[in-house]
């Protein structure tokens, strides 16, 4: 089977890379189209074999699964210029978060749906998000799931109101939980570790614990128990973490929500739907 995908910014890199990667497609399977062509290119100079197309006619003659990525503003024009080459036996998948399959389903004829890649796709392991528009059939649901599971550690379907919260794990995590371990170590550099070793320590302890959390009996919360010992350095570690840390997370997830929000009503005013939901 062969595959669009339109737009070859950094979420069109991540898919290529990832259905090469994880073998789930060859390189020769893959058509590419960005509006700025050199940028398409580029992506080929990196992943040979890959086709780029001249236009968004060709590659929607060559490729019936189409993954569409691009800014958010720009997506509503593009998929009503895409309508025009789209049939019924086409499926289209938007990477736009804020963006309902119905927004799409209301300017598109064919099967829709959203998927929210993780850069850790990029080695096939990871989370990937999904979810399909009422007009999906069965055929491209199978076939999509199957492309997610070759790419992903575990493809998760969700819903318009818990994809913010579950990209916030699964897309964003990586650079978000990069970013504590990062700082957890330039900290440690003050007691005598230099640069080197306070990055190649956290690294290899952030290697360690996800290969642990793969084996059977592990999960975060045992993994904290069985390593805190009572009354050691780590057990009054995670009483200092359990203090503080609360309202980091909090702002932090509700200032997702927010920008959620400001997205979605953005999308609403775009499309004509409105697709906005209640947050506490």
């Amino acid at each position: 089977m062969n595959i669009g995908i339109i737009g070859t910014g950094s979420i069109g890199t991540v898919l290529t890379e990832s259905f090469i990667g994880s073998k789930a497609l060859p390189p020769e399977n893959i058509y590419v189209y960005n509006r700025t062509h050199e940028k398409a290119l580029l992506l080929q100079k990196s992943f040979p074999g890959i086709h780029v197309c001249e236009n968004i006619e060709e590659t929607t003659e060559q490729a019936c699964l189409l993954f569409v990525s691009v800014r958010q503003p720009d997506l509503k024009p593009l998929l009503e210029f895409l309508s025009q080459y789209v049939s019924v036996y086409h499926c289209v998948i938007s990477t736009a978060s804020a963006v309902s399959t119905a927004q799409m389903e209301s300017v598109l004829p064919c099967s829709c749906a959203r998927v929210i890649p993780s850069v850790t796709n990029t080695i096939s392991a990871g989370g990937i998000l999904y979810s399909f528009g009422e007009s999906c059939g069965i055929d491209w649901k199978n076939e999509v799931g199957r492309l997610l599971d070759k790419i992903a550690g575990t493809a998760f379907e969700t819903n318009d109101e818990t994809i913010r919260a579950a990209s916030d794990l699964t897309g964003c995590g990586p650079a978000f939980f990069s970013k504590m371990a990062k700082m957890y170590a330039d900290e440690t550099i003050k007691y005598g570790l230099t640069d080197e070793q306070a990055e190649k320590m956290a690294v290899q302890m952030m290697i360690g614990l996800g290969e642990m959390l793969k084996t059977d009996g592990w999960s975060l919360e045992t993994l904290t128990q069985r390593t805190a010992a009572k009354g050691g350095v780590t057990c009054r570690g995670i009483s200092v973490i359990e203090e503080h840390a609360g309202d980091l997370f909090s702002l932090l997830c509700r200032m997702t929500q927010q920008k959620a929000a400001e997205d979605r009503k953005e999308a609403s005013a775009i499309f004509g739907i409105n697709e906005s939901f209640r947050q506490d």
